[in-house]
């Protein structure tokens, strides 16, 4: 019976962090740190695509190991300063704080924080929802708060990965193969 208890759950969790893969990721509208708006995935459409969303500020302090390898990986991987230049993935990359109920009132402070506090060459793969949780906490199984949620989208917009938690290697390899696959 233990066994049974413990295999189900492990289940449970497995299907729950992979429910949404098949889907399309749902409207929601954003603006970068500038004031830019956009609309997921409409926006997104004809390229790959990876978003990277922190709820909580719990969540975004885990977030910060994937926006620094993604920076490297995904987003400046012909850089200058690389010792061994490569060539950039034809892709979009945000990463998307979500300001939902009360925390709202905080968003133009913190967009105010992000504007002087990270790299302007950043600022346009940040982007900033306002509005209610409900509708993608249950689509996209935005399930554990304090974890960011990383999504890569075919060029559909149709979730084709959802991974949750801190930053590993594996995850990322995972997610470069993806987007380099026809």
């Amino acid at each position: 019976m233990k066994y049974l208890l413990i295999a189900s759950l492990l289940l449970s969790f497995v299907c729950t962090s992979y429910a949404q893969k098949g889907s399309l990721f749902p409207v929601m509208e954003c603006q970068n740190v500038d004031g830019i708006k956009t609309v997921l995935p409409t926006e997104l459409i004809g390229k790959k695509s990876v978003l990277c969303l922190a709820y909580s500020q719990k969540a975004e302090q885990k977030l910060q190991g994937w926006l620094d390898a993604s920076i490297h990986n995904l987003i400046l991987r012909s850089s200058e300063q690389s010792l061994i230049p490569e060539e950039p993935y034809n892709i979009h990359a945000f990463f998307i704080a979500m300001y939902t109920g009360s925390s709202q009132s905080f968003a133009d402070n913190g967009i105010k924080q992000m504007k002087t506090g990270v790299d302007a060459a950043l600022h346009p793969y940040i982007l900033i929802y306002k509005g209610d949780l409900e509708p993608y906490k249950s689509k996209l199984k935005l399930e554990i708060k304090d974890d960011p949620y990383v999504f890569v989208l075919d060029e559909k917009g149709k979730i084709i990965y959802a991974i949750h938690g801190v930053y590993t290697e594996k995850a990322m390899d995972e997610i470069e193969a993806l987007i380099t696959e026809d």
